[in-house]
């Protein structure tokens, strides 16, 4: 039975660190080229896993790129080749860092990882200005148990991207997903803020992960529930989550606010032009923080003129408005 919503005030929030991956993982490279197979793989397990198939020259390229912002910081020790921890705490709060701008981006943008990602969408490509950088040390934050569809409603023709730049064992903290539980609607607890998953809801026979290594590519469908898991080994965990969507239909744009009130937003696109989108209360935004939803009511003193935020949209209509992440 598909789950259309969930209020269920009195339920326990799934513990992330309850969780534990009982199946592994398939390879889709034997479906890269033909599409039809890769996409009911996709829709009905829930991602795609690709192995080995990004350009090794651009993933040496953004390893290196992250591992200077890491040496920076003291997490890894000058001119290493590995992310063995130095035991320097981390600063925190750096996965959407300027530090890291760009990186993502020229990741992806590599004419022969933009084919790839073509292959997947089954038409051209362009990567969607969200982008968080995982420099994770050991003991360090876990994402819990959450689907990127529920935060970012109106996001179509798009893929969530994750990729490891270095090796990301089981012990690393790597991604585990439930698998085929895309079809069942989103679990997020309406009943409480901000909307977690609750306990039972989501079969423990479900759950699976892999050993990842840089190359790897993981595809997941929005409606996927995931979660990392805790790194209990002696490295830090390096990884990027990004985005793709379609060039000839892009739902999604990068914009400064020029003006905004709480029917309207009137914005700035990066290459100047001026769009201006309605605001209700279907409108998911979250630009005071990537994961809490704002009131639309309560929103308009955090849209200040010049804040850069990203929007998604359907027409005029503003389905989320987010706070902007450098790629």
């Amino acid at each position: 039975m598909a789950v259309e919503s969930i209020f269920m005030p009195d339920a326990r929030d799934l513990d992330v660190l309850s969780v534990r991956p009982v199946r592994e993982l398939e390879s889709c490279n034997h479906l890269l080229d033909d599409h039809t197979a890769l996409m009911r793989f996709h829709d009905e397990e829930g991602y795609i896993l690709l192995r080995d198939v990004l350009d090794p020259a651009s993933v040496k390229a953004a390893r290196e790129a992250m591992f200077a912002v890491m040496e920076r910081h003291g997490l890894i020790e000058p001119g290493a080749t590995e992310p063995v921890w130095t035991g320097t705490p981390s600063p925190g709060g750096m996965e959407e860092s300027t530090e890291f701008s760009g990186i993502a981006r020229r990741l992806i943008e590599n004419p022969v990882n933009m084919r790839l990602m073509e292959k997947i969408l089954g038409e051209p490509a362009c990567i969607i200005p969200i982008v968080q950088y995982r420099a994770y040390p050991p003991g360090g934050s876990i994402t819990g148990v959450h689907q990127d569809g529920f935060f970012s409603p109106g996001i179509r023709n798009y893929k969530p991207v994750w990729t490891p730049l270095t090796n990301c064992e089981r012990e690393v903290g790597g991604l585990m997903l439930a698998v085929r539980q895309c079809n069942r609607g989103f679990f997020h607890n309406l009943a409480k803020t901000p909307s977690p998953i609750p306990e039972g809801v989501i079969p423990d026979d479900s759950w699976a992960t892999t050993d990842y290594f840089p190359g790897d590519v993981l595809i997941l469908n929005p409606c996927t529930p995931h979660a990392s898991m805790p790194n209990t080994s002696n490295r830090c965990r390096v990884t990027i989550d990004t985005r793709v969507q379609s060039a000839a239909d892009p739902r999604v744009l990068l914009a400064d606010i020029v003006a905004a009130d709480t029917d309207s937003i009137h914005v700035r696109t990066t290459d100047g032009a001026e769009r201006r989108f309605t605001v209700d209360d279907e409108t998911f935004i979250r630009i005071e923080h990537p994961g809490v939803r704002q009131k639309r009511a309560d929103y308009v003193p955090s849209a200040a003129p010049g804040k850069r935020i990203v929007v998604v949209f359907d027409g005029d209509h503003a389905e989320t408005l987010r706070r902007a992440s450098e790629n």
